[in-house]
């Protein structure tokens, strides 16, 4: 079996996230030697777009495999995959299922991928579940608007136009005087993608607050 070492994962439940998304609340594990395998281009848009289960065989191969640097954390069975071109972690339970998939920071990417030309390609087997939730937007960007979304959401519910109607003004430099229309239009903007006027509102509403 074929080894990597010293590497960092990030094991989140919640979603797949960049590298550059990391946050140090999320569960990133300072791994000191791992299982690494080369597969298929199809194999790994299958684990990135899918839930996954692995054979448990290949569950049996693997497990306790994994070390990692801290003694009080234990991966049961855990591995790294490339195709050549993408590389990730992949953490599955005692059954098989993938509970986690994670990216790598761009010197681990770029060391996996190379030496995946020296390593003959694995079939895995597998079962193809339901796809995997989609996520519009960075990780940072979809909190900002959440937070923006939650303040249109009270404001229009306690009809407070005259916050409204600031950040309406402060969003489009214009002024309107009906609450619905503000208050949908400042919503379809919040489905595009993320620009400078947005940050500025968000900022504006944060400091509304700290001026209470």
């Amino acid at each position: 079996m074929n080894y990597y070492y010293d590497i960092t994962l990030n094991f989140d439940l919640e979603h797949i996230y960049e590298f550059y998304e990391w946050e140090t609340s999320d569960f990133l594990v300072s791994v000191k030697k791992i299982p690494l395998f080369r597969v298929s281009f199809e194999t790994v848009q299958d684990f990135l777009n899918y839930h996954i289960v692995m054979s448990p065989d290949f569950v049996q191969e693997i497990a306790h495999k994994t070390l990692v640097h801290d003694s009080s954390e234990e991966l049961y069975a855990s591995f790294l995959m490339s195709d050549t071109k993408n590389s990730f972690g992949v953490l599955l339970n005692s059954d098989g299922v993938v509970l986690s998939i994670s990216k790598v920071l761009i010197y681990d990417d770029n060391n996996i991928n190379e030496y995946m030309y020296t390593l003959k390609e694995e079939n895995f087997v597998y079962e193809i579940c339901e796809p995997r939730e989609k996520r519009m937007g960075l990780r940072q960007e979809n909190r900002l608007k959440n937070f923006i979304r939650l303040e249109l959401n009270t404001l229009y519910e306690e009809k407070n136009m005259n916050k409204l109607k600031y950040l309406y003004y402060e969003w489009f430099q214009k002024e309107e005087e009906f609450l619905d229309v503000m208050y949908y239009e400042m919503l379809e903007e919040l489905m595009k993608p993320m620009s400078d006027v947005l940050e500025k509102i968000y900022y504006l509403i944060r400091l509304s607050y700290h001026q209470v």
